[in-house]
């Protein structure tokens, strides 16, 4: 069985809209910003790599974290994690991959093949890229591998692409003492996404982010781990209906 802590890196008010699609047109929304750490013995596995410091300061974040840091209050030397999930490639969930020199990253290859194409440098999509840290160098190394849609990474931790808010937007299961556990990135980035089925408001694909709302449903999580809550955790005590879609 596998833990999942929290890294805590960061606040930011936000706009409810970016978040819950076309709900709440311009009011603000308390969001944070997090990686997680799945460990079993002494294997580590990082999920997401929050936002880089400068640009954190620059997009208005507050009670920013460095990651190393975070990871340092876990017992955990940055400097020595060898392997992360990307849930995507945005700025706040994978520019801050070169805080970790040894690591190998590993994100869909729908995700790294959108990120190198001339789609993605259209500003409606990359406001949401990092301005500072180009990524298409450690994936010209290897350092960032692209994974099939559906894959055991390890055992007790499956990742699976579901697309809609990236095209290769992925989310983590992981098994866990207490149950299956889905650490969802921004396909679900608020619990109320979920409970409302309310998809998320940046996206490339309206369809996919409404399927991948069915797909939790229908997977029997236990523990839902939204992309930034300001709340990291949420049981799921019962079934929620069935989407409409």
């Amino acid at each position: 069985m596998w833990t999942i802590d929290t890294v805590e890196l960061g606040q930011r008010t936000a706009e409810s809209s970016m978040f819950l699609h076309l709900t709440d047109i311009g009011v603000p929304l308390q969001i944070a910003y997090r990686a997680w750490v799945l460990r079993r013995g002494d294997e580590v596995v990082l999920v997401d790599t929050g936002p880089p410091l400068r640009e954190a300061a620059q997009r208005g974040l507050r009670n920013v974290v460095a990651l190393d840091e975070g990871l340092a209050r876990l017992g955990i030397d940055a400097g020595a994690v060898s392997s992360v999930l990307l849930t995507h490639l945005h700025w706040d969930h994978a520019a801050n991959a070169l805080c970790l020199p040894r690591a190998v990253f590993h994100a869909q290859q729908r995700e790294l093949a959108f990120y190198r194409s001339r789609k993605r440098r259209h500003p409606a999509f990359n406001r949401f890229f990092s301005a500072d840290t180009d990524l298409r160098g450690l994936i010209e190394q290897g350092r960032i591998v692209g994974l099939p849609p559906r894959q055991a990474f390890r055992e007790g931790i499956e990742v699976f692409r579901v697309g809609g808010h990236t095209p290769g937007s992925q989310m983590v299961q992981v098994q866990t003492s207490y149950g299956k556990a889905l650490i969802c990135g921004d396909a679900i980035p608020l619990y109320r996404n979920f409970s409302e089925c309310i998809p998320s408001g940046i996206l490339s694909d309206l369809a996919e982010c409404i399927a991948a709302l069915t797909v939790v449903r229908r997977n029997g999580i236990d523990m839902l781990y939204p992309g930034h809550d300001m709340v990291p955790a949420w049981p799921v005590r019962t079934p929620n209906p069935p989407l409409n879609a």
